[in-house]
């Protein structure tokens, strides 16, 4: 995914692109924070076990 940051002067906002996706912000350290835990979930690990895992605890407690 490709994440960066863009000023718009003209509407005085600063743009966060996510490939084809656009996101506002007023301030630049808005998108900075933005950016900063974006960048920290995508590269987090991820297991697929633990998550079918947890759709299946999650399944059976709403079967009751």
């Amino acid at each position: 995914m490709n994440i960066y940051i863009e000023s718009h002067p003209r509407q005085n906002r600063w743009w966060v692109h996510l490939d084809v996706w656009r996101v506002s912000f007023q301030s630049l350290e808005e998108a900075t924070t933005f950016v900063d835990r974006l960048h920290a979930r995508v590269n987090a690990p991820h297991s697929l076990t633990m998550l079918a895992e947890r759709a299946q605890v999650v399944g059976k407690s709403t079967l009751r």
